[in-house]
């Protein structure tokens, strides 16, 4: 990766903690797009996120694997779907798969208990926008911490123009049973299970899990 960078498209940013080979936190100014439809979410962080504030870049080259770690609260035993949102940082495209985990404690562990189709990504304005993966009701453990991520590692060579998003990120630990993760794995989605991931110190990206 060749590190953060200022963008200018439908806002300006300003880049904080970046490092070479690191996600970054990035300010901006603008709002979602639009509102998640459904029943209430049973983890919500997106009031916590000032609805501008971003961590970047994923997709490629390197950076492929964003996520959050969640643990199951009391008497849920399903995990329907979950959101997250995504800003466009450039001009391109990129086939993303949302993954859901079991979670060790640094890495993802096991077969995955959940895999969506390959979904297009390419976005051509300055908004958020809500990205909803649905698992229907596969089975987890009250108690359990599980990884609920997006990926364009099984689809690597199908990114466009080195295309990269931002994901709306709270920038703190507001969510208690979890934290956002990330790899910079070039493609690899072996090491979802044999290398551990990197945290931003148990901040929380802004995201909601629907269980039952």
């Amino acid at each position: 990766m060749t590190g953060a960078r200022l963008r200018s498209l439908a806002r300006r940013v300003a880049i904080t903690g970046c490092a070479m080979g690191m996600a970054c936190a990035a300010l901006g100014t603008v709002q979602a797009s639009a509102s998640v439809l459904g029943a209430k979410p049973t983890i919500n962080t997106y009031k916590s996120w000032d609805g501008s504030e971003d961590v970047i870049p994923f997709g490629c080259p390197d950076t492929t694997t964003y996520g959050q770690v969640i643990t199951v609260p009391g008497g849920y035993t399903k995990l329907n779907k979950f959101t997250f949102s995504w800003i466009n940082l450039g001009t391109g495209s990129m086939k993303v798969r949302g993954e859901v985990y079991a979670w060790d404690g640094a890495k993802a562990t096991g077969s995955a208990i959940y895999q969506s189709a390959a979904r297009f990504v390419s976005f051509s304005d300055g908004l958020y926008h809500f990205e909803t993966f649905k698992p229907g009701g596969v089975p987890v453990t009250a108690g359990h911490q599980y990884v609920i991520f997006a990926s364009i590692d099984k689809d690597y060579e199908k990114c466009k123009n080195s295309y990269e998003v931002g994901w709306a990120y709270t920038g703190a630990d507001v969510y208690a049973g979890g934290g956002f993760v990330y790899q910079n794995n070039a493609g690899d989605e072996s090491q979802w299970t044999t290398t551990d991931w990197t945290t931003f110190g148990g901040a929380d990206i802004a995201f909601k899990a629907y269980l039952g």
